[in-house]
């Protein structure tokens, strides 16, 4: 199958290393030299004490794409710009979006594919360099039919077993739950400067993660909460060393995926007349951190 992968970032790479050695996957780069990198020196992921490279066509996303199957693995805050002005661009029967967050939902009925997939990655990935990404925590992705047929997507049964994807039926419950996941962990590793293991190990912090995930699961009326409230805690067990990607964001001065996971929560509650003072207060704050590392970058 020919697959194509839109985005160069830890994910886009994460998902070509382990679909290019049963299928034609190209990687569609926002920069050139990236492109090139991965042309000439092949793509290595690095898995706990493994090492391998793997030969991979890369190429900018400066034209149209024509694949039977594309990933669109670009980060929340890059995916408005692809839908709205260069979605003409993306031929293929099939596509998959694999972002955090919940707002490029509203943008799906203008998309024109036929089969429309949406998922969520629960796999820890690091970009190292152009070149190479460390698959730091082994899970699965999730993924649920936004439109069209399931079967379309019936190549992802037979995936790697370090990188298995999981059918979901209700894609909303799906994106909800991981939008809690994030919204819990990552504006507050961000803010606090601490990886993931120290808000459940450090009291002060793991009690107000729980005040924030209350205020968030009352906002959507979320089911389950107790489950998934566990949920984020193991989460956090698991990846006790790692720094999330909003942390690691804001201390190389980068734009973070902020507004697609907490302005977002904040929209739904003003729409539903849902008092959200803690997000709005936290959004805040580390709205102002990556300002001032974006100046300072």
């Amino acid at each position: 199958m020919h697959i194509g992968i839109v985005g160069g970032g830890a994910i886009g790479l994460l998902t070509a290393a382990y679909f290019c050695g049963d299928h034609d996957v190209t990687i569609y780069t926002r920069r050139n030299e990236q492109a090139k990198k991965l042309c000439t020196h092949g793509l290595t992921v690095i898995c706990g004490n493994e090492r391998t490279t793997h030969r991979v066509h890369a190429e900018p996303f400066v034209r149209e794409i024509e694949e039977e199957m594309l990933f669109i693995a670009v980060k929340q805050y890059d995916l408005a710009n692809i839908l709205q002005t260069h979605i003409h661009m993306l031929q293929a029967n099939a596509i998959m979006f694999l972002q955090n967050g919940m707002g490029h939902v509203s943008y799906l009925p203008h998309v024109p594919h036929h089969h429309i997939a949406l998922a969520v990655v629960e796999h820890g990935a690091l970009k190292i360099d152009d070149t190479t990404v460390s698959h730091t925590g082994v899970g699965q992705t999730k993924w649920s039919v936004w439109r069209g047929e399931k079967e379309a997507f019936s190549f992802l049964s037979l995936t790697n077993n370090r990188f298995p994807f999981q059918y979901v039926d209700d894609w909303e419950a799906m994106l909800l739950e991981k939008l809690m996941v994030n919204v819990a962990i990552n504006p507050l590793t961000a803010l606090l400067r601490v990886p993931n293991g120290m808000l459940v190990t450090h009291e002060p912090y793991r009690q107000a993660m729980k005040q924030l995930f209350q205020e968030v699961a009352s906002v959507f009326q979320l089911e389950q909460r107790e489950r998934i409230w566990k949920h984020i805690e193991t989460i956090c067990h698991q990846t006790a060393a790692n720094r999330s990607s909003m942390l690691r964001d804001i201390e190389s001065g980068r734009k973070t995926e902020l507004d697609a996971i907490l302005r977002y929560v904040i929209e739904r509650a003003n729409e539903r007349c849902v008092p959200a003072p803690i997000s709005t207060f936290l959004y805040a704050l580390v709205k102002g951190k990556q300002l001032e590392g974006e100046k300072e970058r």
